[in-house]
């Protein structure tokens, strides 16, 4: 018992002698919360998504296999346009190759924005409808969006609809003379074209405005 009580003893000299403080009672250590990361937007289940491309007049569907499946990752693959293959059966984009920003949906508004670079907005003619259509209909596959809106240099976007310009949310409804007159859009064809598409989509008038939008 003696040898035990001198062994502490020397402990507590040691602790004592290396500047160590002897607390008389224990306290608390606060460990802080994991940092939450903000969600990307809305998700799919599957690691595939669609993305829309031209065919004519009207858009068309196919399959793409991203990590994760959201919003931001479905307009990049847009942006990346058709394959070699894609091309030679006859699909093309009128998007340029320039990066998109999908901010949303939130529980609030069901409305995803995507900022679009200068380039967006030189597109003509009919063109900018499909360009604009291929986005929307490819955000718009996600649950929980309802609509897009377009912005850029910090500002809301005009953009053309079968109604005229406007500059306010925009859904599949507002394309359906390109994506066969349904929501759901045109069925991929069996037997693809092996010359790509050299028709030129009718022009949208500028000077058009769909009613309720101001100028």
């Amino acid at each position: 018992m003696r040898r035990l009580t001198i062994v502490l003893l020397t402990a507590l000299l040691a602790g004592t002698a290396c500047g160590v403080p002897v607390q008389d009672h224990p306290e608390p250590l606060g460990v802080p919360a994991p940092e939450r990361t903000a969600p990307r937007g809305a998700t799919l289940g599957a690691q595939e998504v669609e993305v829309w491309f031209v065919r004519g007049r009207l858009l068309e569907a196919v399959s793409r296999p991203v990590t994760p499946g959201d919003t931001q990752t479905a307009l990049d693959a847009l942006v990346a346009g058709p394959s070699p293959e894609e091309v030679g059966g006859g699909l093309r984009t009128a998007l340029a190759p320039e990066p998109l920003r999908a901010t949303g949906p939130t529980a609030e508004d069901p409305t995803v924005t995507v900022t679009v670079p200068r380039g967006f907005t030189s597109v003509e003619g009919g063109n900018q409808q499909l360009a604009v259509a291929q986005v929307v209909a490819t955000i718009t596959q996600f649950p929980g969006v309802e609509g897009v809106r377009f912005t850029g240099d910090g500002r809301a976007l005009e953009v053309p609809t079968d109604d005229g310009l406007t500059a306010g949310p925009v859904s599949r409804r507002d394309y359906g003379s390109v994506l066969g007159g349904s929501p759901g859009g045109t069925t991929p064809s069996t037997t693809p074209s092996t010359t790509p598409s050299t028709t030129t989509p009718a022009a949208t008038s500028p000077a058009r405005r769909r009613p309720g939008t101001r100028s």
